[in-house]
Order: structure tokens, then sequence, then C-alpha cells
């Protein structure tokens, strides 16, 4: 098999990084015969680095592809979705084999660029219901497969309330008072604002994006930092697993499609630590929607937001509502179907 991707670096810190390094990572582990391809980024999981046009024509990446004569799995950073669908439909003539590509984020295309999609002959990878729905009209059913995953189970797993508490004060927090988190980027589309409404009484901690710092919504951060109990973090977090172990409720206020990726990972990483998590019916979120542990806000209305944060914090949070979607369980299903 030859993977050929943008979205590879070492410094996984969003969501569709993480979705590249997750799957890459795992298939090497697990299968012989995998060669990496990438470009754009560079990553100490690829075997080779190319220097790739925007329209995919590379003589290298022609060679490659035509002397292992394998099925390509194609992993792009979401950007600019007209371009993707052309650059997809030039894979799938070169990829003889087949293609399969792994789309993490329902975009809008074109007519255009939807012709260029169905004519492909490309099999895609989605991650929610919605995406599943959206691009089965584009091709077709049965060129359509839709991926449960997102999570470590085992590097993000619950931790004591002695261990938790001993973790707040390793970063600097009240070890008494309670956290709630955000992670993503620090962005007025994310609908993060609503961070303003939660209570005094709590710590609010947001975790941002080094991937972006360029592009922060610079009046918002500000507008965030004048809160006094609003902390914003936007370094790299080696063992980011840990401020999700600190917090007490996670809070996912993203409501307006293209602002996340379609499984919100940062929800999938708070629950598996055993973290109450209270959200929005963003993408596969609402798969959730009857599981123990997960919350769902009704509306943005600030009293409504701390009933439900308050509510959440005294019920809790459940593990076991997301170990469906463990990245290992995903790549045996994705090699498979390959």
């Amino acid at each position: 098999m030859i993977i050929l991707t943008n979205g590879l670096t070492d410094t996984v810190d969003e969501g569709c990084l993480k979705v590249c390094y997750s799957l890459v990572k795992r298939i090497k582990s697990k299968y012989e015969n995998v060669s990496v391809v990438s470009y754009d980024r560079k990553s100490e999981l690829s075997d080779m680095f190319l220097s790739i046009n925007k329209l995919m024509l590379s003589k290298e990446l022609i060679s490659v592809i035509n002397e292992k004569n394998e099925p390509v799995l194609y992993i792009p950073f979401p950007a600019r979705p007209n371009f993707t669908a052309l650059r997809i439909f030039i894979l799938s003539c070169m990829a003889k084999k087949g293609l399969k590509v792994v789309l993490s984020m329902r975009q809008q295309y074109n007519f255009i660029a939807k012709v260029l999609l169905k004519i492909s002959k490309a099999q895609f990878v989605v991650f929610s219901d919605d995406a599943y729905k959206s691009y089965c009209d584009i091709v077709s059913q049965k060129r359509v497969t839709h991926l449960k995953t997102g999570v470590d189970t085992k590097t993000f797993s619950p931790v004591s309330e002695k261990e938790s508490r001993e973790l707040k004060k390793k970063y600097g927090f009240d070890e008494n008072k309670k956290v709630v988190l955000h992670v993503g980027h620090i962005k007025s589309g994310r609908n993060i604002q609503q961070l303003l409404k939660i209570n005094p009484e709590y710590q609010v901690v947001l975790v941002g994006s080094t991937l972006t710092k360029d592009e922060q919504d610079t009046s918002l951060k500000e507008q965030l930092l004048k809160s006094d109990n609003i902390r914003i973090i936007d370094d790299y977090l080696e063992h980011i697993e840990q401020i999700y172990q600190l917090s007490d409720v996670y809070f996912f206020p993203v409501v307006q499609s293209g602002n996340c990726i379609d499984v919100p990972l940062s929800c999938l990483e708070a629950a598996a630590c055993g973290k109450p998590v209270v959200t929005t019916l963003y993408g596969e979120m609402k798969a959730f929607h009857d599981k123990s542990g997960f919350y769902f806000i009704d509306d943005m209305e600030k009293e409504s937001i701390n009933k439900l944060i308050e509510k959440a914090m005294n019920l809790g949070g459940n593990k076991d509502s997301v170990k469906a979607y463990d990245w290992n369980n995903a790549v045996e299903k994705l090699v498979n179907s390959l």
C-alpha cells in the first residue's frame, strides 16, 4: 500500500493532523509493505518526501506509483475543496490498483468538482453520518465508508481524583477549583466566545493550536484574556491528555459546519478520560445523543449553559461511550477495505 499525504507533522495538535498521524502511525506498525509518501509537511513517519505541484503532476510520484503497483491511500489536508477534487481525479488516473481517499471534514464542492469526484471512481472514507450522506449523494453508496474513529483509549484514560488534583497543581491551577476545558483553534467561527458566559467560579481553560497562531482571531483572544477566569494555552503540549485528566467538564460549542473536523476528536478524548462532555449536535456528536456522559446544548443563553455544565459535573462522564471509536478498530477496518 502507498499512503500519500500532506498532513503529516511531528507537532500534532490539530484535528486534521491528528487524524492523519494516528492513521499512518498505526497502519505502519501493524502492516508490512506500506510506503508513506509525504509532501508539503515532513515527519519521521515519512518514507519519502517529494516536491509535488498543486495538480499532483510529479514524475517522481508517477514513478513511485507505477513501480509499487499497489493501492493508494490518499489523506489530504482539507483546504480548497474544488482543487482537492481535481487532485483526487488526477490521482485516480495514476493509481491503477485503486484509490481510497480519507476526508476528515465534509466540504462544499461546485458542480465541476462533484463531476470530477464522481468520474474519478475513487473510494471515500468519512467520519460522520452527515458526511456519509453528503458523499453518497455525489458518488454512490458503494464508494463511501463511514469510519468510526478518533481516540486512543490507552493514552486518553481516566485518573483518580487525587491524580487529577496533582495535575492541576502541576499546571498551575487551583486544585480546589473546577476546570471547564475547550481544545481548538482560537477562532470566532468555532463559537468559543461562549466561554465568556461560563460562571467565574470555574477555571476556564482554552488550549489553542500552535498551527494557526498566525491565523488566530486576535480580537477574540484579547477579549477572552480580559476575563479573570479564562486561561489560554497556545504552546505545544506533548501530553495533552493530562489537561483532559485535570479538567472536570469538557465544553464544545461549535455549531457552524467547516470549523471543525466531522468527528471532534477533543470530545472523544475528553470522554475517554471519563470526563462529561457538554456539546452541540455538531457532526458525529449526533451519534452520542443518547449516550451516557454527553450533555447537549439546547440554547446559548448564559443561564442554560451554566445549568448544563453544573448538571454534567454532578452526573459525570462515561468512557465506555467512545470505545467503538478507538483508532485501532478503525485501522483494521480501513486496511481490510483496501
